[in-house]
């Protein structure tokens, strides 16, 4: 069964769960790269920067993919940025959870007016993809800016699952995958990813983030929380 919650919820939940979970940086390098969600192609570019970062410099398609799952309730944090390095495009760079692989797992998208999704989504847009089949969750026509930095907020919590991007907030009841991996990817767009967390605590090949991030991430869900109301 899917749910649609108000967005205020989405909102309130995200940061209730972030606030209550030890948030910790997670390690790209040990990541692996895998062709792209639901077209199932590539993979190319998309690598570890280091650290908590992952930069794809091709005009290509791929994924690359968390080393740990998640079950239960989590948060994963960060920021996307489409660049102009090299190629000045307009297609897709997304992250995706609750990763079993390329047909099962949910995708937050995003493009420029370029491809849309294999699903027909386009602009911003939420996707589950169950044994290769497609369903739109959410899809709104707004369109990323080259080299803005967007911040992100995914999650589960108990049925619900609950993403916070650009000011635009949705939660969903859906049940579809109570575990899985995250990442990124991008379909013919150049990107870079950064700042990344996770909450509660990655194995242990993950180490303590600085406190300022939960502070950071605590504030920008606080602020969209204000504008909605």
């Amino acid at each position: 069964m899917l749910k649609i919650i108000g967005k205020s919820a989405a909102v309130a939940f995200l940061a209730l769960s972030f606030a209550s979970q030890g948030s910790v940086i997670v390690d790209t390098a040990l990541w692996s790269l895998e062709r792209s969600p639901a077209r199932n192609s590539g993979p190319s570019g998309l690598t570890s920067a280091g650290g908590n970062q992952a930069v794809q410099n091709n005009n290509s398609n791929a994924s690359i993919i968390s080393d740990f799952s998640f079950t239960g309730d989590f948060n994963f944090t960060g920021s996307m940025t489409p660049t102009i390095v090299g190629f000045n495009d307009d297609d897709i760079l997304g992250l995706v959870f609750g990763w079993q692989d390329y047909q099962n797992h949910y995708r937050l998208g995003w493009e420029q007016g370029g491809y849309n999704d294999i699903s027909s989504a386009s602009g911003m847009f939420l996707v589950r993809e169950v044994a290769g089949v497609s369903t739109i969750l959410f899809q709104q026509e707004i369109f990323w800016q080259d080299n803005v930095d967007y911040n992100f907020v995914v999650g589960r919590s108990g049925n619900n699952i609950s993403f916070l991007l650009n000011g635009i907030s949705q939660s969903f009841t859906d049940t579809s995958f109570m575990s899985g991996k995250v990442g990124f990817y991008t379909e013919s767009q150049t990107a870079r990813f950064g700042g990344l967390a996770s909450a509660p605590q990655a194995p242990s090949n993950s180490v303590p983030a600085p406190a300022p991030l939960a502070l950071l991430g605590l504030g920008v869900l606080g602020l969209a929380y204000r504008r909605k109301k």
